[in-house]
């Protein structure tokens, strides 16, 4: 009973440090909008802020996206050494299957850094224009 308690003690230890260092690393103006988020600024964007606050949005998820085309390209390369089994009865492997959504995943992520910096010029006008 004791060891239990010890252990659920370190352990809620553990998480309170790892929290507390996770808040002092992310900055407070660095906040991620959510899609519907996203979608009601970009209707109603029209301060300079909103614009580059949607600029910032595209970036991470260009970035996310970057992160996606990683993870299919190793599984892509792991399929290609190791190709499973219904590989012999389909038309397109799986190591095929997922470099082709790697190469969709690679191309909204240079989509998204084009919106990103279309926002930045808009709100670089916005402000040139007051």
């Amino acid at each position: 009973m004791k060891t239990r308690t010890l252990i659920l003690a370190g352990f809620s230890l553990l998480l309170w440090t790892m929290t507390a260092a996770a808040e002092q690393a992310a900055p407070a103006s660095a906040r991620h909008l959510a899609h519907k988020q996203a979608v009601q600024l970009i209707n109603n964007a029209s301060t300079p802020e909103d614009h580059r606050e949607l600029a910032q949005y595209f970036r991470q998820e260009a970035q996310r996206k970057r992160q996606k085309e990683q993870s299919y390209r190793e599984t892509a390369m792991t399929y290609r050494l190791h190709p499973p089994r219904v590989d012999l009865y389909r038309n397109v492997s799986m190591a095929d299957s997922y470099n082709k959504w790697a190469d969709e995943a690679r191309a909204t992520a240079l989509a998204d850094d084009q919106l990103a910096m279309f926002q930045n010029k808009l709100a670089e006008g916005l402000v040139q224009s007051k």
